[in-house]
């Protein structure tokens, strides 16, 4: 009796024990698939407001004329800067943020203005696009013939993130 009961004891113990476990499994799936409508909802919204943000990405292909019009029209509406150079995009995969799933663009702007329209440019500009970022501000007085007095030359390294354009965005 000691080695044929106890020991099959041991095992229907053990048996029970997987089987509350697969139970759990079990009903922890069908609530999983009860909120599928949720999750779906949710996945959907999320992904069209990803799409939303990324249009507003420099885009994988011909980055240059995209920041020229983006920062030509963004600069439009403000009087006293202007900015008379872009650099071709160096673009990299270490960036801002780590492990970031994105690459990055940096360009180099040169321009003109003075100096208070330049602080109110430069707080604007990082509002109306949160993702991007002005480094690297060289400011000095302008020195060339005919200048303002009052006008500064600057240069910053303006980077965005890329969004990819191909199947394997991410």
């Amino acid at each position: 009796w000691y080695f044929g009961v106890l020991a099959k004891e041991g095992e229907l113990k053990a048996t029970r024990q997987k089987s509350a476990d697969m139970r759990q499994k079990l009903r922890e799936a069908e609530a999983l698939m009860r909120r599928e409508d949720d999750i779906s909802g949710t996945l959907h919204s999320r992904s069209e407001l990803l799409a939303k943000r990324e249009a507003g990405l420099a885009p994988d292909r011909d980055a240059y004329a995209w920041v020229i019009n983006t920062v030509k029209a963004f600069i439009q509406s403000r009087k006293g800067v202007t900015i008379d150079t872009y650099s071709q995009p160096v673009i990299s995969e270490a960036g801002v943020i780590p492990k970031f799933p994105y690459r990055w663009a940096t360009f180099r702007l040169t321009g003109t203005g003075y100096y208070h329209e330049f602080g109110k440019f430069f707080a604007d500009f990082e509002n109306a696009f949160p993702y991007f970022r002005i480094q690297d501000l060289n400011m000095s007085a302008s020195a060339g013939p005919g200048a303002e007095a009052e006008k500064l030359s600057v240069t910053f390294d303006l980077v965005a993130p890329v969004a990819s354009s191909g199947p394997d965005t991410k």
